[in-house]
C-alpha cells in the first residue's frame, strides 16, 4: 500500500472541502435553512397553530417550541410530540414541507457542484514578452495551471488595432498543446524571413500604442472531470517586457518536480545589452 498516495489523497480531499468556495456554498445554505425555519416559526406562533399534548411533562410553551418544530418538519424529521392544528397549521405545514421538497435536491445538486467546478486556477501572465533565446526573437506569453492536468488545449493569440472606432483583428495565431500540467510557453517567432508578416504588424503595435491591444485566449478541459477551462485577457503595449529566458516555476530532482514557486510566473531573466541590440534592431528595421 503506497501510504504516501494515500496521504496526499487525504490532504487534497480536506483542502477541497475546506476550500473558500465550498464553504461559501455551505454557509450559504445553512442560512437558508436558519431563514426558512425562522419564517415558518413565527408564522406557527402568529396563528397559534400547534397542538402540544403529547408533550408530556410540559405545561408552557415558549416561542422557540414553535422554532423546533418549524425545524424538524423541514428536515422531514417528526418526532411527533408537537402537531398541527386547525385549517391553518395544516395548510403552513403542507407550504413548508413543498418548500423542503425543492431545497434539499437543489443544495444537493449545488454543493456537487461546487465540489466538481474546476476554480480560477488558470494563470495568464501580467506582461507580455518580447524574448531573445537560443538566438531567436519570440513574441511569447507563460500559461500557468495551479490545478489538474488539461487536455485538448488550444491558445489564440490576436494582434489588434483600433480603427476609427473599429476593432481590427491584424492577424491571429493558434496554438495547441494536447496536455498542460504546470505551465505552458505559447510563442510566436518574429525572427526570419518567413516571419516577416508577423514582425511588421507587431512594430505597427508597438508604433501606436494608444490604439493597439493584443489579446490572449485560452482553452482546454480538465483531465479529472472533463468540464471546459476558459480565460482570456487583453494586453496593453505598457505591459510590454523584453528579456530573456522564463523564470523557473520549479525545478526539476531527478524525475519528481519541486514544489512551484508561483512568485517567478512573471519574471524573465534580463537580457544583456547585446541582446537588447539585437532586438532593437530587429524592431527597427
Amino acid at each position: 500500500m503506497d501510504l504516501k498516495r494515500i496521504k496526499k489523497t487525504i490532504v487534497n480531499t480536506a483542502s477541497s472541502i475546506l476550500s473558500h468556495r465550498i464553504l461559501i456554498a455551505v454557509l450559504k445554505g445553512v442560512a437558508i435553512y436558519f431563514v426558512v425555519t425562522l419564517v415558518f416559526g413565527l408564522l406557527y406562533y402568529f396563528y397559534d397553530s400547534l397542538d402540544f399534548k403529547f408533550a408530556s411533562g410540559q405545561n408552557t410553551f415558549h416561542f422557540l417550541d414553535y422554532i423546533y418544530f418549524s425545524a424538524v418538519t423541514f428536515t422531514t424529521i417528526g418526532y411527533g410530540d408537537i402537531i398541527p392544528k386547525t385549517g391553518a397549521g395544516h395548510l403552513i405545514v403542507f407550504i413548508e414541507s413543498c418548500i423542503e421538497l425543492t431545497f434539499f435536491p437543489v443544495f444537493g445538486g449545488y454543493i456537487a457542484y461546487k465540489f466538481l467546478q474546476r476554480p480560477n486556477d488558470i494563470l495568464l501572465t501580467d506582461n507580455f514578452f518580447i524574448r531573445y533565446r537560443s538566438e531567436r526573437i519570440y513574441l511569447s506569453f507563460r500559461v500557468g495551471n495551479k490545478g489538474k492536468n488539461l487536455i485538448d488545449c488550444t491558445a489564440t493569440v490576436e494582434l489588434i488595432q483600433i480603427d476609427n472606432n473599429v476593432k481590427r483583428t491584424l492577424s491571429r495565431r493558434e496554438i495547441n498543446a494536447p496536455l498542460v500540467e504546470m505551465t505552458w510557453y505559447l510563442e510566436i517567432r518574429l525572427d526570419g524571413e518567413e516571419n516577416i508578416t508577423t514582425l511588421q504588424q507587431m512594430k505597427s503595435l508597438i508604433s501606436n500604442p494608444q490604439t493597439s491591444l493584443i489579446r490572449t485566449t485560452v482553452s482546454g478541459y480538465d483531465s479529472n472531470s472533463g468540464s471546459l477551462v476558459h480565460v482570456f485577457k487583453y494586453y496593453t503595449m505598457d505591459k510590454l517586457i523584453y528579456g530573456g529566458k522564463f523564470s523557473d516555476v520549479y525545478k526539476w530532482e531527478g524525475v519528481e518536480r519541486t514544489e512551484p514557486d508561483w512568485t517567478h510566473f512573471n519574471k524573465v531573466i534580463p537580457l544583456t545589452a547585446p541582446e537588447q541590440q539585437i532586438i532593437d534592431s530587429l524592431l527597427r528595421e
